[in-house]
């Protein structure tokens, strides 16, 4: 596999429980499997994490009823 693309985009959040709103900055790392496949890794803070949208938990009450919103290409 060799890496093609990588985007950093804006992923905002939502608490359903205490409303509380954040964003934070996500690196998708689109890579090409050699076959016409994409696959497609994540880093967050210069790290691999999984997807935003998986067990997001809130950064100010903890619990997991946070909604992801859809993600923002970062600008300039």
């Amino acid at each position: 596999m060799r890496e093609t693309d990588v985007f950093s985009e804006i992923w905002t959040f939502f608490c359903q429980h205490c409303s509380h709103i954040w964003q934070d900055e996500y690196e998708a790392h689109h890579l090409d499997d050699g076959h016409g496949g994409d696959t497609v890794s994540w880093r967050y803070r210069g790290l691999h994490s999984m997807p935003p949208w998986a067990h997001a938990t809130c950064v100010n009450c903890e619990p997991g009823m946070v909604k992801v919103m859809p993600a923002l290409p970062r600008q300039p």
